[in-house]
């Protein structure tokens, strides 16, 4: 029975000891990719910050044992200068180190100094006190009259420029700092009403949106010439609004233009015997674009509104009775790309009336080449040719050129030219008439 019990005392002893013995902390969790490299990345952050510590460190205790081996030298020579006048006039080789002049800390070799423990500032200062008070007690034997030496200039009046090294010490201020200076010069400015434009209105389209004045002499439609002159005149303005620059060669704007289009006609009445002016159209647009600079590419998104109207003195004098159709009342999205070589700045896009097909065809392009060279001259030579199709008049040109001079140093000159058209009318709702026109126009873009 006893042999029994002892058995299983001594089995259950081995099974407790064996459970005992059993790890009962979980296996440890297998980081995740993500977590593997976050977790490199932090390491890599914390040894490169004890690395730079550890430098500056080392740094700093090579320049306080500099600044102590210079105090060491400039103490002993000091204490020599003085000690010099009080010399017996024939010394011995022997008797030379005869001086009792109690020896400092500063007097030891740097070598048996600590270089990382050094004494602070006012710890120096008071010893300095101490010293120059207690030199001069050792000497105590009367002296008639010492040889004059000629007093050295002192090395510690010159500049010291170990200290303003010293007080730009901390390196890694400074590069954070430098980097927080490069990260706000690369980041992106914003500007309300900025100056300029990114992609310049086109000069010789005449459905542009600017301020110009014309007079037509020489005008035909549909080959017949029209007896008295016209007078196109237009009053308009492009405005960007809100402009965003990386740097100088990539931004992007938005710009809102507005502009009417008005023409007169002036001619003799000889059924009055008078010299009449009368309206014979106006067209309004209205126009937001969006303005995109990549170095020397320039683009222009641009959606529209137009709509035409005859004057009142118009449709009196032809005696109009009856509504006419209108397709010149739309609204139409194009793209335009131009760019700058060799003083011609060319441009070309596409266009899409986003209006039905029964009420105006949908196509239109655009292209043309304007010259103007850089100069500081006020005067310069100017001079180019915009060319449109649209579907609507069976992709028929129309070419409007010209050739002039630009006067001004500014971003709002003016540009006086000689110009002329051939192609359908670009005015008024009677689009399909074939005009041509020859006159002199004076232009100007008030932005």
């Amino acid at each position: 029975m006893k042999k029994t019990l002892s058995v299983l005392l001594l089995t259950l002893s081995v099974g407790t000891i064996a459970l005992a013995q059993t790890p009962t902390t979980p296996p440890a969790r297998v980081l995740t990719p993500a977590e593997q490299r976050q977790k490199e990345k932090i390491d890599r952050e914390v040894q490169r910050e004890r690395q730079i510590r550890a430098e500056w460190a080392q740094k700093q205790r090579e320049y306080e044992a500099k600044q102590a081996e210079k105090e060491r030298q400039r103490q002993a020579k000091k204490a020599g200068k003085a000690l010099e006048p009080v010399q017996p006039p024939a010394p011995k080789p022997a008797t030379a180190p005869t001086v009792t002049t109690p020896a400092s800390p500063v007097d030891q070799p740097a070598a048996s100094q600590p270089a990382v423990v050094e004494p602070t500032r006012k710890e120096k200062r008071e010893k300095r006190k101490k010293e120059t008070v207690t030199e001069p007690t050792p000497v105590t034997q009367p002296i008639a009259e010492p040889t004059p030496v000629a007093p050295a200039p002192e090395p510690e009046k010159a500049p010291r420029p170990e200290r303003v090294k010293r007080e730009r010490k901390p390196r890694p201020v400074d590069s954070v700092a430098v980097a927080s200076r490069e990260e706000s010069v690369s980041r992106p400015t914003q500007e309300f009403l900025p100056k300029g434009h990114l992609f310049d209105p086109i000069l010789l389209d005449p459905l542009e949106a600017q301020t110009y004045g014309s007079v037509l002499p020489l005008y035909w439609t549909e080959g017949q010439k029209y007896k008295g002159s016209i007078v196109p005149f237009a009053f308009g303005f492009a405005k960007p609004f809100y402009r965003r620059s990386t740097d100088a060669t990539h931004a992007e704007e938005w710009v809102l233009d507005l502009a009417s289009f008005t023409q007169f006609e002036a001619f003799h009445d000889d059924v009055t015997d008078k010299a009449l002016r009368r309206i014979i159209n106006t067209d309004y647009k209205i126009s937001i674009i969006y303005n995109v600079r990549r170095g020397e590419n320039n683009y222009r998104f641009r959606v529209y509104h137009l709509s035409s109207h005859l004057g009142d003195d118009y449709i009196y004098r032809n005696k109009l009775t009856a509504p006419s159709p209108n397709s010149v009342n739309y609204e139409l999205l194009d793209a335009t790309y131009s760019r700058v070589i060799s003083n011609w700045r060319v441009y070309g896009g596409l266009g899409v009336v986003l209006r039905k097909t029964e009420e105006r065809k949908p196509l239109s392009a655009q292209l043309g080449a304007f010259y103007k060279k850089p100069s500081t001259k006020a005067t310069r030579l100017v001079g180019g040719a915009d060319i449109k199709f649209w579907q609507q008049t069976d992709f028929r040109p129309g070419i409007h050129a010209g050739i002039g001079f630009e006067v001004g140093r500014t971003q709002n000159n003016l540009t006086f030219l000689l110009e002329g058209y051939s192609g359908f009318r670009p005015y008024s709702q009677f689009e399909q008439q074939q005009t041509t026109w020859l006159g002199i126009g004076l232009y100007l873009n008030p932005f």
